[in-house]
């Protein structure tokens, strides 16, 4: 079909409305799909390229590329069809115009620009995720609606099987484009080329970030970083050159987007951003801090209008007296001379009164810090074990930051020059390094490390130099406070502080608190004559002062707020701390003349209070940032799909007994809400609907047999119980209110401790679960009817706690865990036919797998000389145990393997654990009768981990998160 198609042809049932657009691979036309009545695009291939077999393929790639995609932020593919003459495709019809014309229109903001890309980062996300390539990233192939989302267009190029030749491009496009599939072709238009690209070398996911590189640095810009009169000059500038920064455009940008695209176009794929996901989420955190900003500027700015404006307020008697007030009384005044004496001990004594009114009642400092700015320094992203980084310094001269991490299989102290360049560590590694700080010179770091069972305090010159031990510690610190001018280095040991005399080697106490107490935080004042430090007393932590030596303390701060990681300023006269309020800390500060805190910072995720630079200026502080989504893969395709894409925390899926919807918990914020006060959401997996809603505040959702109910646990008072709600939504109500037994999780990978902490019955009129009443722990039974929890076990030691009660397939058999506080032993017990009796008992960690194939048998995972169980890979033995007499038999030895990710196919006949070996997450499948393993898939990322992994009920899927966790540091740097 060589001429275009006019307005009112049909092909099949889409009839033709308008042309929209051209391009060397076919005609886009406005349609109407005449049987669903919707607006759709419909795509033409011109007959040159419809005979062409190989540019065929490339329509037909196109489309299956894209089509294998649910994302809100690409395009969706409805249909490849066939009619004589024509070969189209059909997608969504996006009301918007492309980026490029976006941009000539008007020019996008700074917030507009970092939300276009974020939307482009999270589609390239999750084709990559896919295993897809895009390699065409450009303005022309994104498009923007009216209400702001972006719409990634023309998979056409994307990598997968295509074959092609570099001759057969069509060079009448309207954007010229090269394509590659082995080295020494090019593919790609040539402005947004990666070095890579232009070098005709294979590609790999980097390209595409690259190419987004380029893409929000012409947006915030409006210049492209790269483009020359020809299109070799372009190539050539893309290989030799080097942009000019962002500010020499837009004077003002911040820091950090400056960092983040200089990263994005590194020409070295391998110092760019290793995958697309630590961008888009670098991304995201800087949104975060502008919105921060912009909240707090719209904070001060409301604070100066209110004290304003009640000034004119108060000087008709409203309450606190302004500084204006003193010209409207006076106009009051008589003005005899004989009264004149009177009339200013008057004026004088009302100031006076209003003065010290307005000083006992003001709010200090909030409009003076409405206006803080913040800027990202590093962003890392976590390995197994950490759990974010508490301990940062800055160096004396406020140039630097000096920060523990991981390198290698070791650990190293880096550091990071504010303003400019990425972290770097020049210092040899250590097997363990944590808590620098910075001597008074500025020249040497201190930090904490065990070396052949040697706990103890370590220095090392700044920039280069070898480790040495300064002072051996008897017993263990956890973190070094500050090393003072006056030669003293302060530690923590024992919930009490310590000061090392660096040139006598001498220790002595600092603090003499009770020892009993935990995790306590200490500062110490600049003078060295006072130590503030975090006690709770009354379930309550706040800030406290001691003298230094020891002596009676007093009280800074007292309300509900739970207080942390005390600060002081170069002055003395202030702390600034992390306050955890409405469940995400905060920075807040005190100061000492007994006024009230002031609130500093409205973050979404908890953020910990580092240090305070030297003059005073920069608060440096920390927020932990995990990200998780729930993915499913189908085991005969072994192919990847993502459920959610979702800024958030997304975990713990179940899928509904007719596998069509599965439900899982999601948290709004990065971290700070506690896990256990969740949405329960439910994704549909036979439509695009969106997620359901089913309750606001839960966690660990289960379905009902017959798919009718979810129960799930809800958290309050520090107690958990089971909740129901219908499979719609609704209301939700509670089945106990005496409180449910919950085994736990763990944070990193985010897996639940237990197999399970209740279970429906196969009816669904019941569930069963473990609960402490009068300090006894059984199992119980409950009905969903209302009626009162009845008690199915009969133990009477206060030492043995229960958890994972289990029936049987068939319900004649009660199975649980018992774990004595006494002799740390865990056992597995099982209720037959009215008598109880124990199956397997070890000092080492058990759980629950599941019930045979037959049901007269379970299946025990044990760690095999552990004395507990870790949230890490272990070597973990799979044991089958039979019901009648308790006898023995070992499936399996499962190496590398997570203890709390291992789970049995709702059939019983396989079992599904994820592993870690060469440095990668892997989910593998083997018979549960014992046998080979399989590999079903394995993250790319080794800082990205899966968690709870569940089955569907015809044992062909399984479900999972996929999580990752990120330390940031970041600095407000107008703090006076």
């Amino acid at each position: 079909m060589s001429a275009a198609l006019s307005p009112g042809t049909k092909l099949g049932r889409y009839e033709i409305r308008s042309q929209i657009g051209v391009g060397g691979m076919g005609e886009v036309y406005l349609a109407q799909d005449t049987s669903l009545d919707r607006k759709v695009a419909l795509k033409v291939l011109p007959e040159n390229v419809a005979s062409n077999r190989d540019r065929m393929h490339r329509f037909v790639q196109e489309a299956k590329a894209a089509s294998g995609l649910n994302h809100p932020n690409i395009i969706t593919i409805h249909e490849i069809g066939t009619e004589p003459g024509a070969h189209f495709m059909v997608t969504e019809f996006i009301d918007g115009e492309n980026l490029r014309h976006h941009l000539r229109r008007a020019p996008t903001t700074l917030a507009e620009a970092i939300d276009i890309a974020i939307q482009i980062a999270s589609a390239l996300a999750s084709a990559h995720a896919a295993g897809i390539i895009h390699r065409d990233i450009k303005p022309e192939n994104i498009m923007v609606r009216a209400d702001g989302i972006a719409k990634v267009l023309d998979f056409g190029l994307a990598k997968l099987t295509e074959r092609w030749r570099a001759d057969e491009v069509d060079r009448d496009a309207a954007t010229q484009a090269f394509v590659h599939t082995e080295p020494g072709i090019v593919i790609g238009t040539t402005a947004y080329l990666s070095p890579e690209q232009a070098r005709a070398l294979d590609v790999d996911t980097r390209t595409d970030i690259w190419s987004l590189g380029v893409v929000l640095y012409e947006m915030i810009t409006r210049h492209a970083p790269f483009r020359s009169d020809t299109p070799s000059d372009t190539s050539a500038a893309i290989l030799k050159t080097e942009p000019p920064p962002l500010s020499e455009f837009v004077p003002e940008v911040p820091a950090e987007i400056e960092r983040i695209v200089r990263k994005a176009l590194q020409k070295n794929r391998e110092e760019r951003y290793q995958g697309v996901k630590d961008m888009l989420l670098d991304l995201k955190s800087l949104r975060r801090d502008l919105d921060l900003n912009s909240a707090m500027e719209r904070s001060g700015a409301a604070f100066s209008q209110e004290r304003s404006t009640g000034g004119a307020r108060t000087a008709t008697g409203s309450g606190t007296v302004p500084s204006n007030q003193t010209s409207l009384i006076t106009v009051q005044l008589p003005v005899s001379k004989a009264r004149a004496g009177i009339a200013a001990l008057v004026l004088i004594f009302v100031v006076g009164l209003g003065a010290w009114y307005w000083w006992r009642h003001r709010e200090p400092d909030t409009g003076r810090y409405g206006a803080l700015a913040v800027n990202q320094l590093v962003s890392r992203k976590n390995n197994l074990g950490e759990t974010g980084a508490r301990h940062a310094r800055f160096s004396p001269d406020g140039k630097f930051i000096a920060y523990a991490s991981p390198k290698g299989n070791n650990s190293a102290i880096w550091l990071k020059q504010l303003g400019s360049g990425d972290p770097f560590s020049n210092q040899a590694e250590l097997p363990t390094a944590a808590s620098p700080i910075w001597s008074p010179d500025g020249l040497q770091i201190a930090f904490l490390s065990k070396r052949d069972s040697q706990h103890g305090i370590w220095t090392m010159a700044a920039f280069s130099g070898s480790p040495a031990l300064l002072k051996s510690l008897d017993g263990f610190s956890r973190e070094l406070v500050a090393w003072t001018r006056s030669g003293k280095i302060y530690f923590i040991r024992e919930n009490n502080l310590y000061a090392l005399n660096v040139a006598t080697q001498e220790v002595s106490p600092a603090t003499k608190l009770d020892s009993s107490k935990h995790d306590r935080d200490f500062a110490v004042s600049p003078n060295e004559d006072q130590v503030a430090f975090i006690d709770s007393v009354d379930g309550q932590s706040d800030i406290w002062l001691v003298p230094m030596g020891g002596g009676r303390s007093s009280r800074v701060t007292n309300d509900a707020a739970q207080d942390s990681n005390p600060v002081w300023t170069p002055d003395g006269k202030r702390i600034v701390y992390s306050s955890k309020r409405n469940s995400v800390k905060q920075i807040c500060m005190v100061r000492l003349d007994g006024s009230q805190p002031v609130q500093l910072t409205v973050n979404d995720s908890n953020t910990n209070v580092l240090d305070i630079s030297f003059d005073g200026s920069k608060i440096l502080y920390s927020t932990d940032r995990d990200e998780s989504d729930v993915w499913g893969i189908k085991l005969d395709q072994q192919k990847e799909s993502q459920l959610s894409s979702d800024t958030g925390i997304k975990l713990w899926p179940d899928v509904s007994p007719d596998g069509k919807t599965v439900a899982y918990q999601y948290i709004r914020g990065a971290t700070g809400a506690t896990l256990f006060n969740s949405l329960l959401l439910a994704k549909s997996l036979a439509s695009d609907t969106s997620d359901l809603q089913l309750t606001s505040d839960g966690f660990a959702p289960e379905w009902s047999p017959d798919g009718k109910q979810v129960a799930f646990l809800h958290y309050a008072n520090g107690t958990s119980d089971l909740w129901m709600v219908h499979a719609t939504g609704g209301d939700a109500k509670a089945l106990t209110t005496g409180g449910v037994v919950f085994g736990g999780f763990s944070q990193l990978p985010y897996n639940r401790m237990q197999t399970q902490d209740f279970q429906w019955s196969r009816n669904s009129a019941h569930l069963i679960y473990c609960a402490r009443t009068s300090n006894i722990t059984n199992v119980w039974q409950v009905g969903i009817d209302g009626s009162a929890p009845v008690q199915l076990s009969d133990n009477t030691d206060g030492s043995v706690r229960f958890f994972n009660p289990t029936w049987s397939p068939d319900e004649r058999h009660l199975a649980w865990l018992a774990v004595s506080t006494e002799t740390n032993a865990t056992s597995v017990w099982v209720f037959s036919e009215g008598q109880k009796k124990k199956l397997f008992e070890s000092t080492s960690p058990l759980g629950l797998v599941g019930w045979s194939q037959a049901g007269d048998g379970l299946i025990v995972k044990s760690i095999p000389g552990a004395d507990s169980a870790t949230n890490g890979p272990v070597e973990v033995s799979l044991i089958a145990v039979s019901v009648r007499d308790g006898k023995q038999r070992s499936l399996a030895q499962l190496p590398a393997t997570y203890f709390q990710n291992i789970r049995l196919a709702p059939s019983g006949n396989q079992i599904a654990y994820v592993t870690r070996q060469d440095g990668a997450d892997s989910l593998r499948v083997m018979p549960a009768a014992g046998g080979a393993a399989k590999t079903i898939i394995t993250t790319s990322d080794p800082r990205v981990y899966l968690a709870a992994i569940v089955w569907s009920p015809d044992a062909k899927s399984i479900y999972y998160g996929k999580q990752s966790s990120w330390t940031v540091f970041s600095i407000i740097d107008n703090f006076k």
